[in-house]
């Protein structure tokens, strides 16, 4: 029988599975909302308080700068344009706004300091606290947990955590190159406007907005640079483990979709003595790639003496009952069932990191674990009980059905139903079971 090529396919790695106990005693996330809010006010109350120290509003109609036109002035009134475009825009940053805010004190503390205003101190302070909030906020996304076990991880994992880094790195490298076309702009544009008085120019300066904009592209860029630094970092500190984290964590798949495994042999099932699915398969289909088979295993037959429809319904209730989590019981369409248990319910995570990098969601798949292909995103933050609905789930047939067991006694909150000529279906609530049904469906 044809081996798994695993020194093309898989990667050895470590599973960490902290239990309900220790991940509530990591320190908590910040959420993302709160993060982008504190940013964002950060730089709106920062330029608040500088416009109050500047008694800006006795001013607000005079000139953008007295005398000749100096390069210092290009530098003020590009700061000015900044916070203000910060304090309009700057929450549509998302996290980023943690980190954008103290840049953007800093980048108007420079020039409002060396040109004397009153002001100069106020954006320092205001910076400084925005430094406060980014050290607090990496403080608490540092996750460190001992490895309990050898998994073993496919390719779809690890091209997905290393499309995330690469496009990280290419963010940063636009955003480089737009605030370089920026600064080139501006400094060509400044030296027709050095020396010219307000009334000369008639109308506002062209190398301010040019370094505006040039400003908000490095300050975005620097921030992308330690976002994606921090995330490196992070991850090769921790290591690239995968987490079991439990349910309720404030963490979703990226991809609301579960896979398809509903009706597939694990490769461990596939090779057991007397089993005949995978040769049933490569009957029916001579030309399938073998590679495919690897990863993605073989529905079951429906005459295998081992998996086939004969072995589900000659199981006990208790026997079934006890295999529920087994997918080759269950019909191609059907949802599998899902542990009642706190400490059942896990999401897999490949190099999970924290907020610096919230893992690839992962499945068990033919023999190991993988992602459901490789352009997937990392996992999402979400409220611990915002759960995604099953809008799309198939119906269960309602003919020929063999009985109905309760699952429940068995850790699943649901029912399973067994057919004469099918693999089983489960569904979460009895509720959902006609009164007929519940009469006597029960073995």
């Amino acid at each position: 029988m044809h081996q798994p090529r695993q020194e093309r396919a898989l990667t050895p790695i470590d599973i960490v599975r902290p239990d309900a106990g220790a991940w509530a005693a990591l320190p908590k996330r910040i959420p993302g909302r709160r993060q982008r809010l504190a940013g964002w006010l950060t730089g709106l109350l920062g330029t608040g308080a500088a416009f109050i120290a500047d008694r800006g509003w006795e001013a607000m109609d005079d000139p953008s700068w007295y005398g000749a036109f100096r390069l210092i002035d290009m530098f003020g009134s590009a700061s000015i344009l900044l916070a203000m475009a910060f304090c309009l825009a700057g929450w549509m940053l998302g996290r980023y706004a943690v980190v954008a805010a103290p840049l953007v004190l800093v980048f108007a503390a420079v020039p409002h300091t060396l040109d004397g205003y009153t002001s100069g101190p106020v954006w320092w302070v205001a910076a400084a606290v925005g430094v406060v909030l980014v050290v607090g906020v990496a403080g608490r996304s540092w996750r460190d947990l001992g490895a309990v076990r050898a998994a073993a991880v496919g390719p779809n994992a690890l091209r997905a955590s290393r499309r995330v880094l690469r496009r990280g790195l290419v963010k940063m490298l636009m955003l480089f190159a737009a605030a370089g076309a920026g600064w080139a702009a501006a400094f060509g544009v400044l030296p027709t406007e050095l020396g010219r008085t307000y009334e000369q120019a008639g109308q506002e300066s062209g190398s301010s907005m040019f370094a505006a904009a040039a400003a908000a592209f490095s300050i975005l860029a620097l921030t992308a640079v330690m976002r994606q630094g921090w995330r490196v970092f992070a991850m090769s500190r921790v290591g690239r483990h995968v987490w079991e984290v439990p349910a309720g964590a404030g963490l979703a798949p990226s991809w609301p979709f579960d896979d398809d495994t509903s009706g597939r042999l694990t490769a461990v099932d596939e090779r057991a003595a007397g089993c005949i699915c995978l040769a049933e398969f490569r009957r029916s289909f001579p030309d399938a790639d073998d590679h495919v088979l690897e990863e993605e295993g073989v529905h079951a037959s429906a005459y295998c003496p081992l998996h086939g429809i004969d072995k589900i319904n000659n199981l006990s209730a208790g026997e079934f009952a006890a295999q529920a989590g087994t997918p080759w019981l269950w019909d191609e369409q059907s949802a599998l069932p899902q542990p009642t248990g706190p400490e059942d319910k896990r999401l897999l995570l490949y190099a999970y990191a924290g907020t610096a990098f919230t893992g690839i969601p992962l499945t068990a798949r033919a023999g190991f674990l993988d992602a459901s292909f490789p352009d997937i995103e990392p996992a999402r933050e979400t409220e611990p009980d915002d759960v995604v609905p099953n809008w799309d789930a198939a119906e269960r047939p309602t003919a020929g059905v063999l009985d109905m067991i309760d699952l429940r006694p068995a850790g699943y909150d649901g029912l399973a139903f067994r057919y004469r000529h099918g693999r089983a279906w489960f569904e979460a609530s009895q509720a959902a079971a006609s009164p007929d049904e519940r009469q006597g469906f029960s073995r």
